[in-house]
């Protein structure tokens, strides 16, 4: 069986985590098995991910931290990003990675470099990469975004005349609009604060998105 195959068995292609979705957690033994299987099955391939958005973080970051004095940006540090997110990828057992691994991976290295430096350059990087830092932030206006629209061309095809108290919205049409904004994991995003302040609950039972009037 490939790694597609085995993907879609133990994780399967909702987008949600098991915990969240209430399946019961693997137990060791298959743990082990999951773990042994990526180990020697899944070599993700980085054929497509933006080498470009990688360079200019590079160049970026060495600039602004040498301005301010700081511990500068090694090479070391754009290799330490390729391998996180061939890593996230290889946890999902995924064969390429994607650009949403790569943002992880440049997150996590980016906070870890920030903390090696002085208090003064620390606070500046984090001003100055807010950008980087926030990604998940900005993801989820957009996802609200396209809620919001989905709600409109509903309520559109019921009538202006037709009240109603909710909305069902179809995941799976969420799913696709969201991939379109290279957002492929919308656990955090369904659990957040953002989303239900913003007059949406997720169903998994039903698996529908809920907005209410």
């Amino acid at each position: 069986m490939g790694s597609s195959g085995i993907n879609a068995e133990y994780m399967g292609s909702s987008g949600i985590n098991a915990e969240y979705m209430g399946v019961q957690m693997l137990d060791q033994d298959l743990l082990r098995k999951y773990i042994l299987f990526s180990k020697k099955t899944v070599k993700p391939k980085l054929h497509n991910i933006d080498k470009v958005k990688i360079a200019n973080f590079y160049a970026e970051l060495r600039q602004k931290a040498m301005e301010g004095g700081g511990i500068p940006i090694a090479t070391r540090h754009i290799e330490s990003i390729l391998r996180v997110a061939e890593a996230r990828a290889k946890m999902h057992l995924r064969d390429y990675v994607r650009d949403d691994d790569v943002d992880m991976a440049i997150r996590m290295v980016l906070k870890s470099f920030i903390r090696s430096q002085k208090l003064s350059v620390r606070t500046n990087l984090e001003r100055q990469f807010q950008s980087y830092l926030n990604f998940s932030k900005h993801s989820y206006e957009l996802l609200l975004h396209k809620l919001e629209t989905m709600v409109n061309d509903e309520t559109w095809y019921r009538g202006s005349q037709d009240a109603y108290d909710e909305i069902a919205l179809s995941f799976k049409d969420f799913q696709s609009k969201a991939a379109d904004l290279n957002v492929h994991d919308l656990t955090d995003f369904l659990k957040s604060d953002r989303f239900k302040d913003s007059g949406f609950s997720w169903d998994g039972k039903d698996r529908i998105v809920k907005a209410f009037s």
